[in-house]
């Protein structure tokens, strides 16, 4: 099987198609149960985060599979799916392994080098194995990608800089509210963004931390980390009055937060600054909170325009280097993992034809001496495996090259060897 990757990102899509397009938590399940029901698709990994969604499949049919995947896209969220097409982006084998090793390096990201996507990823396999659509294929292809990433990051300090979508939030927090010591934050949702958030608060000297879940038990986990208070679920809503700043991340399918709410809190609150930090995907806060008298209400496009104003980290073409390498490797190895049964396919082949002459010479000459008869066999047999060395042995060199698959899936055409079979 090959492997494909078809996605959409910040790069391809407005912010609003991505919003439209996203896939909750909740939902991930039913989406990857979605992408399976196609025979066109063997295995399939779903990353859905804040500016992406994508999807990795094992196939042998591409043509059948990348529609598939653009039609599930589409009906999950209700989008037409002209939409989608003109926003996505199809990846096949070598380009579509090596997306997935920069993404989990964070190459991909918005804020490159950002350490969230590591987990996102880790996360993706899990959900995708426990659902039944990840097999040996893409189970190994993303824990490759993983181990690429860890080395990445080891070895170079793509990943020390700290930036993050978390990070430039906050600095925007900051500079909105002329520093966050002493400020009191309200933080709903307890993914990976709204832990990282809390730490980053706690960090920076911020006065009460209010941790507000749909689970009682996220909220105080995090709440206890950090030396904050834990909010009931629900029960946030009256925290807008009295707090500075607000750091929302939920994955609910619609928003936690309209105008009205707001433009009453803010001004039993005197309208004093407020900062409304929207890192959810779909929005969890109503853009009209953006237009209440002291609320600042930034989300993924407005922190989209502060990183790219940033720059590259340093060290990021080293990392890239690192990416490229153990993504070839990777590659290189599934080559020649599907050398092994070609080369099985065409001794068969072979073995087929030599026995099928040999029962008709056996036919016509049915006088024939059993010590002639083994002399003529040993003798087909020696033409036979001296023709077919050098092939072999081609193949596996051929195999490694970066053009390697094109020289098997060449082999397996001159001899009509089955090629699915060969490379599954």
């Amino acid at each position: 099987m090959h492997i494909h990757n078809v996605g959409i990102d910040h790069r391809t899509a407005p912010i609003e198609l991505l919003e439209r397009l996203a896939v909750p938590p909740g939902r991930t399940r039913e989406a990857l149960g979605r992408l399976t029901a196609h025979p066109a698709v063997g295995e399939a990994l779903l990353l859905a985060t804040c500016n992406r969604l994508e999807a990795f499949v094992a196939t042998a049919r591409h043509s059948e599979a990348a529609c598939h995947v653009v039609e599930s896209f589409a009906g999950l969220a209700g989008v037409p799916e002209h939409e989608v097409w003109g926003a996505v982006s199809i990846r096949r084998e070598a380009e579509a392994v090596t997306h997935l090793f920069r993404v989990a390096c964070g190459l991909d990201s918005m804020a490159v080098g950002e350490e969230q996507i590591v987990a996102q990823v880790r996360s993706a396999l899990r959900a995708a194995r426990e659902a039944g659509a990840a097999g040996p294929v893409l189970t190994g292809l993303a824990e490759h990608a993983l181990r690429g990433s860890k080395r990445a990051r080891t070895e170079t300090r793509v990943g020390q800089a700290g930036v993050s979508l978390v990070h430039a939030a906050l600095d925007v927090a900051d500079g909105v509210l002329g520093g966050l010591a002493g400020r009191r934050a309200l933080l709903v949702g307890t993914g990976t963004i709204g832990s990282l958030a809390a730490r980053l608060l706690r960090d920076a000297g911020a006065g009460e931390i209010h941790v507000a879940s749909r689970t009682a038990a996220s909220a105080e986990r995090i709440a206890g980390q950090v030396g904050g208070a834990a909010v009931a679920p629900g029960g946030w809503a009256p925290l807008l009055e009295r707090c500075d700043l607000l750091v929302s991340s939920t994955g609910a399918e619609g928003q936690v937060l309209d105008a009205e709410r707001m433009r009453v809190a803010r001004k039993d609150a005197g309208h004093a600054p407020f900062v409304a930090l929207d890192l959810a995907m779909p929005r969890d806060v109503d853009p009209l909170c953006g237009d209440v008298d002291g609320v600042t209400l930034v989300g993924i496009e407005e922190l989209g325009r502060v990183l790219a104003g940033r720059g590259r980290p340093d060290d990021v073409g080293r990392a890239e280097g690192i990416v490229t390498e153990q993504a070839a490797a990777f590659l290189a190895r599934r080559l020649e993992s599907s050398v092994k049964p070609l080369i099985v396919a065409l001794r068969s082949r072979a073995r087929e034809v030599v026995d099928q002459e040999l029962a008709r010479l056996g036919d016509r000459l049915p006088g024939l001496a059993e010590r002639e008869r083994a002399e003529t066999v040993a003798a087909v047999d020696r033409i036979v495996g001296r023709l077919l060395h050098t092939p072999t042995v081609r193949a596996k060199e051929l195999a490694g090259a970066p053009d390697g698959r094109l020289y098997l899936e060449a082999l397996s055409r001159l001899f009509d060897l089955d090629v699915s079979e060969a490379n599954a």
